[in-house]
């Protein structure tokens, strides 16, 4: 379908920078929404980083017609940012206004201090509590729409606020090899390796060695599971596994890649509730396996020669015994190939970023 798209043209691309592309992909899946008025290129990378955690300090967010203050003294405990707003001696109502990245349905949390706030957000409103000194409080998980969103806050007599905070799973990020560089040449190899990731098949690339195995007992870090030889979920490697005990655990294992290239996670693991994966300070990658020791893969990512760190998110009760990075076949010319754009000169041309475009519209926005 893309080599349908993406045929062969003129080349009239001489001048195009990742930073135009960047800025195209972004109306183009249909994200313009979570920028600003006045989108900077940093506005753009945060999107297409697909990170959605974002903390909002109250201080920096405040309508300033709202009737509080803002003060920076600990006597209730340390604080997030520069400060934090506090209410009056008798109860008055603050507004926050920001600009929300991506859509997504988000566990909102706030850090207030004494009793009876009422918070309203999009359309709903929350009676939530906290003592002297501040407090996180659970809004619960609300679905939200990209773009600019306010915050009512009713505060009772001195009660006050330090942050908002908004967690949703991240999505796949979408970034040249090495991250965007908006003054750089737009070379084809760029639009490849986004085109992959913004259709969800980098990890399709064609195996190559070498593979790497590591396993879980061996972990630098354990995170508080425990090194287990139970066999009745199946057979592990070199017969140890990793399985968390009754609390969650954060397994950390070190590896070192000597070939730069695209690699497939998989892991071998048991458990019945979702795990967690992340390489390096990545986005976290969920993935599920059914009661007894079976594969499951991560997806793709790329990594670059050096050494790297990978993080296994264990529930209670689940465990894993191997991880398994594949390694994928990530020359120029795969990478072109398998985006439909194999033997085309290194400059794309407008015609070919119009087309993937068009292409990725029809799919529709990133979830």
């Amino acid at each position: 379908m893309l080599w349908l798209l993406l045929g062969p043209g003129p080349v009239l691309g001489a001048g195009l920078t990742q930073g135009d592309w960047m800025r195209s992909l972004v109306d183009g899946l249909g994200l313009s929404f979570g920028l600003p008025d006045q989108p900077e290129d940093e506005d753009y990378r945060r999107i297409l980083s697909g990170r959605r955690n974002l903390r909002i300090e109250a201080e920096e967010t405040l309508d300033p017609d709202s009737l509080v203050s803002i003060k920076d003294f600990t006597n209730f405990g340390e604080f997030s940012g520069s400060g934090w707003v506090s209410g009056i001696a008798s109860p008055t109502t603050a507004r926050l206004e920001f600009v929300l990245p991506l859509a997504g349905d988000y566990r909102v949390k706030a850090v207030i201090r004494l009793p009876d706030h009422v918070i309203r957000l999009d359309g709903k409103e929350f009676s939530v509590s906290g003592e002297n000194l501040f407090t996180p409080v659970d809004l619960g998980i609300l679905p939200l729409d990209a773009g600019m969103l306010e915050v009512e806050l009713r505060l009772p007599p001195n009660g006050a606020i330090d942050y908002l905070e908004f967690q949703a799973v991240d999505l796949p990020e979408i970034a040249p090899i090495g991250g965007w560089q908006p003054d750089r040449p737009l070379g084809r190899v760029d639009l490849a390796v986004t085109a992959l990731q913004a259709l969800g098949v980098d990890h399709l690339l064609p195996r190559a060695a070498p593979d790497l195995a590591l396993e879980a007992e061996n972990a630098e870090d354990p995170g508080g599971a425990t090194v287990v030889t139970t066999r009745y979920l199946g057979a592990p490697s070199g017969g140890r596994w990793l399985r968390a005990t009754t609390t969650n655990a954060e397994v950390l294992l070190s590896f070192s890649i000597t070939h730069p290239a695209f690699y497939r996670i998989d892991l071998i693991g048991a458990g019945s509730l979702p795990a967690g994966v992340r390489i390096n300070e990545g986005r976290q990658r969920d993935i599920a396996w059914p009661s007894y020791l079976a594969p499951a893969s991560a997806g793709g990512v790329y990594l670059e020669r050096g050494r790297h760190q990978l993080k296994v998110l264990l529930p209670p009760g689940s465990g894993f015994d191997l991880v398994h990075l594949r390694g994928l076949r990530s020359r120029p010319e795969d990478l072109a190939s398998l985006a439909g754009m194999g033997g085309f000169p290194e400059v794309p041309h407008v015609a070919e970023l119009d087309a993937l475009l068009a292409l990725l519209a029809a799919l529709g926005p990133l979830p």
